[in-house]
């Protein structure tokens, strides 16, 4: 699987310029999230740089401190040829972690290494976005990253941009909670959302756009005094198609990361020309409707089957096959890209996005020192689901993931240990002691010796035998963490 979707990451880009370092901290930038086992076949690190690279590449046209441009964003700013480097800008890349964001890590960390690279920006701030289930605001940001979100500039001589990366689908966004927050960063510097999804799959998120002619009265300045194009009759397009918007509104730019859309984005910083934005229109927290949040329907909730369909029938390319395939497996993100990249290489992180979106997974609570252990589990399939993907796969297919599971994931999971040898020879001696640690992946070998049992009656044996003892396993214990659908 490539780290980045072709169609809109993989762009060409002219190399950044070289400029003096002096103003810049040299350190280099921890990776934001875990990344996998170095013994395990990943894509390539410098490819993942490469892609981030070219997609940011228009960034490097912010040079130090920002001057308006006299035609375009390529010519010098006029007088300042052999100006020396300035402190450039400060940048905080908020990175949203909802279950379904997972899929992006790796493209969190590539574009904050090569942020962090780019001679424009002076300093980059990382702050992860508490997306999982918030209920409120206030749970949304660690208190030690509130200073860093909230400092209208870090220096008076560096301009300050707010990114956000997001796919707009968790739970934050339907819910409208990050909006005062938006309102606020926008009102007193430059605010952007760099969406990961294509922009004819943003009917999935929760952000809300119309496109807008926007213009900036002066370079970098703070969204707020970004100018729209007014109507015929000399209103202002953002009151027509928002009827809750008002003159605080704000108006911040939805991008894709694609070389394209932020061209246009750097055009609207650094020129006094009028530019095409996809637009977020926020209204002052005061004039914000509530929106409530919506309860769950339980008593038409389709079966595994249905799910299964709908999925088969709206699923990208791939992403169907590989939903197949993650089924034979424990779920974290690291199994799922391990398995996306050694077993289904035509697989995009689309596609795997794509999966966990389908409502076919639950998101696991786990304690705070598992939720980003390689071995453990923090996705699962809704009840029936597992079983019935599992039948759509042909044997071989599940013999090639056990194999990879057995392979790479048994040192971090020992319940996993021999998994391909008991797939091929059942025995229920061979089974592994059964404790609540264990039970979560034997109860995915049980699924497989079930979808395995026209193979040979072993296969029926010992799955039978294995659900006895899971069965009195879960009837003496207490009730499992809690699991809600992404």
């Amino acid at each position: 699987m490539t780290l980045f979707d072709t169609q809109p990451w993989l762009v060409t880009a002219a190399p950044v310029p070289a400029v003096d370092d002096q103003w810049r901290n040299t350190q280099p930038l921890a990776p934001v999230f875990r990344e996998p086992p170095p013994a395990w076949p990943t894509v390539s690190p410098a490819a993942a740089v490469e892609a981030a690279t070219s997609a940011l590449s228009p960034f490097s046209q912010l040079g130090g401190t920002p001057a308006r441009l006299a035609a375009t964003i390529y010519d010098p700013p006029e007088g300042l040829a052999d100006a020396p480097a300035a402190p450039g800008w400060d940048l905080v890349l908020v990175v949203d972690t909802s279950p379904s964001m997972t899929a992006w890590y790796p493209a969190a960390n590539a574009i904050a290494a090569c942020a962090h690279d780019m001679p424009c920006f002076h300093s980059v701030h990382v702050v992860k976005m508490h997306n999982r289930r918030p209920t409120l605001r206030g749970d949304l940001f660690a208190s030690a990253d509130l200073p860093v979100l909230h400092a209208e500039r870090f220096s008076p001589d560096r301009p300050k941009i707010t990114l956000v990366l997001t796919d707009g689908v968790g739970a934050a966004w339907h819910r409208r909670l990050l909006w005062e927050d938006l309102h606020q960063w926008a009102t007193c510097h430059t605010v952007a959302i760099l969406h990961v999804l294509p922009h004819h799959h943003w009917s999935l998120a929760g952000i809300p756009t119309q496109p807008i002619q926007l213009r900036a009265p002066q370079p970098c300045c703070p969204n707020r005094n970004l100018e729209t194009t007014p109507t015929t009759d000399g209103r202002s397009p953002v009151h027509d198609g928002d009827p809750t918007a008002s003159q605080d509104s704000v108006l911040i730019p939805v991008l894709e990361i694609r070389k394209r859309w932020l061209d246009q984005w750097t055009r609207l910083l650094l020129t006094d020309f009028l530019v095409h934005q996809q637009t977020l229109t926020i209204a002052a927290p005061s004039l914000r409707p509530v929106v409530p949040s919506p309860a769950p329907a339980h008593d038409d909730a389709s079966g595994p089957d249905q799910l299964i369909t709908d999925f088969h029938t709206t699923a990208p390319e791939h992403a169907f096959d590989l939903a197949v395939l993650l089924a034979a497996a424990p779920l974290n993100r690291f199994v799922m890209q391990l398995i996306a990249a050694e077993l289904a290489p035509p697989a995009t992180t689309r596609d795997l996005s794509a999966v966990l979106t389908s409502g076919l997974l639950v998101s696991i609570d786990s304690p705070i020192d598992e939720e980003d252990s390689y071995g453990g589990i923090t996705f699962d399939f809704l009840p029936g689901v597992r079983q019935s993907l599992l039948a759509w796969g042909e044997s071989s297919q599940t013999h090639r993931v056990v194999s990879l599971l057995d392979t790479y994931l048994s040192p971090f999971a020992p319940a996993l240990k021999g998994l391909s040898t008991r797939m091929r020879s059942p025995d229920v001696q061979a089974l592994p002691p059964l404790t609540s640690r264990t039970a979560p992946y034997l109860e995915i070998e049980h699924s497989l010796l079930t979808a395995l049992s026209g193979e040979t009656p072993r296969h029926r044996i010992v799955a039978h035998a294995l659900r006895q003892r899971l069965d009195a396993l879960t009837s003496t214990r207490p009730a499992a963490s809690v699991a809600t659908r992404t």
